[in-house]
């Protein structure tokens, strides 16, 4: 659906899978480690994520809004290569179920949540971004993970709202995403966009780089 020519339309693209981990780690490193229920059952992330969501919401006033999340099975880079992201730590026990009951109360609530065999949720949001630009909507990608700020546009149409440090007062506390525009970008990294994006991948994330 096209934007209207006036004022372009806002839509917001969530990357899952980050925010579910912000919002578990975010109880797990307390005194009691995590939120359950009387029964027993883990709902820090069901907790901590819809409460993101709700303020997100309140704050930004979005149009529009998409969760993507990774899925279990292997992706494109897997098959590229055996060695893709071999070294990441195991996923804790406890974060799965409440994961599981996080995307069926999503899809309760008619939320639109978007997962795509053989991808990564950042496939996933890319190739939204992307053609949601293309048709003049304003995106803002909310995630912790910086590898997102690629997808940074610098006519603006495209930006990320940050999530603090999983295991920062901020996130605690849940305190709003920082945005960043073209302009935030090279402030942090003291480069423009283009530039960037041949030199991070190699000084900073090793363990998602495909050999070859």
């Amino acid at each position: 659906m096209d934007a209207p020519a006036d004022l372009p339309s806002t839509l917001i693209l969530i990357d899952g899978h980050s925010l579910a981990f912000r919002s578990y780690y975010a109880f797990a490193k307390s005194r009691d480690g995590g939120l359950r229920t009387s029964t027993g059952i883990p709902t820090s992330v069901c907790y901590g994520f819809l409460r993101n969501l709700l303020e997100l919401i309140k704050t930004e006033q979005p149009h529009y809004l998409a969760i993507a999340f990774d899925l279990s099975g292997p992706t494109f880079r897997h098959t590229a290569d055996p060695t893709y992201k071999a070294d990441r730590a195991e996923t804790p026990e406890d974060f799965i179920p409440d994961l599981v009951n996080l995307q069926e109360l999503l899809t309760a609530l008619n939320l639109p949540v978007i997962t795509a065999p053989g991808y990564e949720a950042d496939d996933v949001l890319g190739t939204l971004a992307h053609q949601a630009s293309q048709q003049g909507f304003q995106v803002k990608i909310v995630s912790g993970d910086r590898d997102l700020f690629q997808l940074v546009e610098p006519n603006d149409r495209v930006s990320v709202l940050y999530l603090s440090n999983i295991y920062s007062s901020a996130a605690r506390s849940g305190a709003s995403p920082r945005l960043f525009g073209p302009k935030e970008v090279q402030e942090k990294w003291g480069l423009p966009l283009h530039k960037l994006w041949t030199i991070k991948p190699f000084v900073e994330m090793p363990q998602t780089i495909l050999l070859g």
